[in-house]
């Protein structure tokens, strides 16, 4: 990873150019992944024909996947952020209601926190009235039935003024 001056700008294909070398280390992250779920089976890979099955090859090997993955999503996750914070900063992309620091500290210090729209506890919240309303429109229904019924007239008789169409 290159190591910049905070106060240096960079041009579109500067960004660009960073965002094509996020793009190859997701590759890699997959990779990674990929060989952390392929030592947890009994299966041999390519590389890995001459070397011993055994219990401690294959924890080393997981163990040396999964450190790389970390590795890989937090220096993802870092650069995707900073090429985020480029966009708010160029107004290309609108900031994020909330506070960064609030986030930060957990929503402490009076920060308000926004409302995602794909966050199931943000749905969990919303007022449901789907259900009341349907609920309300039966209620309407059966009183309407009721009514008819009273009158005299049985909705789907022969007494009935609306006719029923069969094929």
């Amino acid at each position: 990873m290159e190591s910049h001056n905070p106060d240096q700008t960079f041009t579109a294909a500067d960004r660009i150019r960073q965002l094509n070398e996020i793009d190859k280390d997701v590759t890699k992250l997959i990779q990674s992944a990929g060989l952390a779920i392929q030592s947890l089976t009994n299966t041999r890979s390519q590389e890995s024909e001459s070397t011993e099955n055994s219990l401690d090859s294959h924890k080393a090997a997981f163990k040396a996947a999964t450190s790389q993955y970390f590795a890989l999503l937090s220096s993802i996750d870092v650069r995707l952020r900073r090429q985020v914070y480029a966009l708010e900063e160029a107004s290309i992309l609108a900031p994020e209601p909330t506070s960064r620091t609030g986030d930060a500290a957990g929503g402490a210090g009076g920060a308000t926190t926004s409302a995602n729209p794909l966050e199931i506890s943000w749905l969990n919240s919303r007022k449901d009235t789907v259900g009341k309303d349907k609920e309300a429109e039966l209620w309407a229904g059966a009183k309407e039935f009721v009514s008819q019924i009273q009158k005299g007239k049985v909705p789907g008789t022969a007494d009935d003024d609306t006719k029923m169409e069969v094929d």
